[in-house]
């Protein structure tokens, strides 16, 4: 089995939490809740650099982390890390508008294999720019849009596809919580979407939070203070003729959820379980993933190796986050042109 040299850049709590360890002190969890987490599961990956601006969270990596990989070598500067580093996988963890410069310098510094965290980032530039820079170097890229990794979420794909609902046609849509900010979180719920839905989507009318009514492009703090970003409402139009009602407001309890309704029945899906919905009997029963799998970050790990030794697809590339994007861009447009239609422009 071949051995690939990880690194990361951001030490948050994604980054590199350890978690609790269970009954059997063991790491092995069924979706670690962070990057250097999700590494520690996988025989396959050795963490040999990590990088952070703050010392306290580098000091904090060692603590956390020396009994697992004593010889990880710490850095204050990325660019350092990586012209000194040999690196396969590289994590980038940063704030949501620093991925960018990151993304690009990793490829052309011959990084194979990027996870980067979600939003893609917070302007279209930016993500054309990092899918540009991974084509020219052949660098495989996957962003953390969790849900895609997770088998609950996979199992309500698989009855959409199979015709268990019919055509979709409407989709229901909602985050709460006081981090249900558009960039942070948002971009998580309109992905799931999208993974959902697989089709383009063609124009979005929003409206965002009431003090955010000339917020017309990103100025949140990377995603740290929910007050520096907003939530919102908006229809997204797809090219299937589905129609989603987009429900994300931090002034309303935490929840994860959507349900696609269809000619036939429809499916509600959260983060715990999923109902399916059939019409013609009236009745409704949950859905099962079946199975034991990993899942999240650390699922998405291991495909981001499968797709280098074999050239597969990823699930969650960057062409895919940055619809996701494109749909927040164009809430943000609708609302400045007075919650008028946007459509969608490559």
């Amino acid at each position: 089995m071949s051995t690939y040299r990880a690194a990361i850049v951001g030490l948050s709590s994604i980054g590199a939490r350890r978690p609790e360890p269970i009954r059997n002190g063991a790491l092995v969890l069924p979706m670690p809740g962070s990057h250097v987490a999700a590494y520690a599961v996988l025989p396959q990956v050795e963490v040999v650099a990590f990088c952070d601006l703050k010392a306290d969270l580098l000091a904090r990596f060692r603590a956390d982390w020396s009994d697992v990989w004593p010889e990880a070598r710490g850095y204050e500067n990325y660019g350092e890390m990586l012209a000194r580093e040999d690196i396969d996988l590289l994590s980038v963890v940063t704030g949501d508008n620093r991925h960018a410069d990151i993304v690009v310098d990793a490829c052309q510094a011959g990084v194979r294999a990027i996870f980067c965290e979600k939003p893609l980032a917070t302007t279209l530039a930016d993500a054309d720019r990092m899918i540009a820079a991974c084509g020219a170097r052949g660098v495989v890229m996957s962003v953390d849009h969790t849900r895609r990794w997770m088998a609950i979420w996979q199992r309500a794909r698989e009855a959409i596809r199979a015709g268990e609902i019919g055509r979709p046609a409407r989709i229901i849509a909602t985050l709460g919580g006081p981090r249900a900010m558009l960039f942070r979180n948002g971009t998580h719920l309109l992905d799931a979407v999208n993974f959902l839905v697989e089709s383009d989507p063609v124009w979005v009318v929003a409206a965002l939070d009431p003090g955010f009514e000339d917020y017309c492009e990103y100025r949140g703090d990377g995603g740290h203070d929910p007050a520096s970003e907003p939530g919102g409402a908006a229809i997204v139009e797809y090219a299937s003729g589905a129609r989603a009602f987009i429900n994300a407001s931090k002034g309303t309890p935490s929840e994860f959820s959507v349900t696609v309704i269809g000619e036939s029945g429809k499916i509600a899906v959260s983060d715990v379980g999923a109902e399916l919905y059939r019409a013609a009997v009236g009745a409704t029963r949950p859905l099962h993933p079946g199975g034991w799998r990993l899942q999240g970050i650390a699922a998405g790990v291991e495909e981001l190796i499968r797709a280098l030794e074999s050239g597969s697809e990823v699930s969650s590339p960057p062409e895919a986050a940055r619809q996701a994007l494109a749909i927040i861009v164009a809430m943000l447009e609708s609302q400045r042109r007075g919650s008028c239609p946007e459509s969608f422009r490559d």
